[in-house]
């Protein structure tokens, strides 16, 4: 089986949008510029890192080659 990192990027991104959605991590050191982050992409972000990091390792699976 042929592993490639590249795949590990998406996967990063991913992990970090989820972290920030769920207010684990900050996107800011301001919290009234963070909370108006979170409540501009919030919802989107829960959606779309689980779909950054599925990406990701179907790509470190080799299924984008």
């Amino acid at each position: 089986m042929h592993s490639d990192i590249t795949g590990l990027i998406p996967i990063a991104a991913g992990i970090y949008v989820l972290l920030a959605a769920f207010r684990v991590v900050r996107v800011s050191k301001n919290p009234e510029s963070n909370e108006l982050w979170l409540q501009k992409f919030g919802v989107m972000s829960k959606v779309l890192g689980p779909i950054l990091i599925l990406g990701g390792l179907l790509e470190l699976l080799g299924l984008f080659r």
